[in-house]
């Protein structure tokens, strides 16, 4: 997949895809299109140096632009399909991070991490089809969130399946965990309903964000600290006010 990118990231055609999308917005021309003349070259020419770029963003200021942008790709996505292949590339480390949460699909149908990985590439391509054109403030974490329940629910499948054939005897200490397993994704399932009924009734949005992502999905507070370009003690503000709330 890198070897890929590192040819098609810097076709001519990519390129093109690039300079259009970045005519709609003026964040993404000064990083593609250049300052303007006699001011010097762009510094990211390519969508191979635009990803670069985005993958080296360090400290609060430039993980948000980061993530802006990622929100602006998103929205021009409809008019290239190429973008969306883009986008797909600037998600990877993401997606190593939803695999690695997921256990590479362990107890699942895949029969190892790669064919996982393989099937998490695939379910991103159809959420970015799905979602092309659309305008997400929280789009890097709205898109790995969409794409780690649906194969969760695929991973929880599986199991459910396996331990409904699975004979008794040795095998049932492990029937009796995939059960348990399937208890906690129901338990999930109610907290997440709850943060939408608390939405509904004025919960601010971002403090159901920050709940539904540590919570449900299982993401630290560093992690989405990294995902959002946010620093962690307002995702932390954001959380424990969320909590109290719910505690009322």
């Amino acid at each position: 997949m890198a070897a890929e990118w590192k040819s098609i990231g810097r076709s001519r055609t990519a390129v093109k895809s690039l300079r259009d999308v970045a005519r709609h917005d003026p964040g993404l021309a000064l990083l593609v299109l250049g300052p303007g003349p006699g001011a010097g070259p762009p510094s990211c020419p390519t969508p191979c140096d635009l990803i670069e770029h985005l993958r080296r963003a360090r400290g609060r200021a430039q993980r948000e632009e980061a993530a802006r942008l990622i929100r602006v790709l998103l929205r021009q996505a409809d008019a290239d399909p190429f973008i969306c292949r883009m986008l797909v590339q600037a998600l990877v480390p993401g997606l190593v991070t939803v695999a690695g949460k997921l256990q590479w699909g362990r107890g699942g149908e895949w029969q190892d991490g790669e064919e996982f990985f393989g099937e998490l590439l695939a379910t991103t391509w159809l959420v970015l089809q799905e979602w092309s054109g659309q305008d997400r403030p929280y789009a890097v974490l709205d898109l790995l969130s969409a794409i780690r329940c649906r194969l969760r629910r695929q991973l929880f499948r599986s199991k459910d399946l396996d331990s409904r054939s699975a004979p008794l005897g040795p095998d049932l200490a492990d029937a009796e965990s995939t059960s348990d397993s399937t208890r906690r994704e129901t338990d999930l399932e109610e907290l997440a309903r709850l943060l939408i009924d608390q939405h509904r009734v004025g919960m601010r949005p971002d403090d159901v964000q920050v709940l539904y992502a540590h919570h449900v999905l299982g993401y630290s507070i560093a992690e989405l600290s990294v995902l959002t370009g946010r620093d962690r003690r307002s995702l932390y503000a954001r959380r424990d006010r969320g909590q109290r709330r719910l505690c009322v």
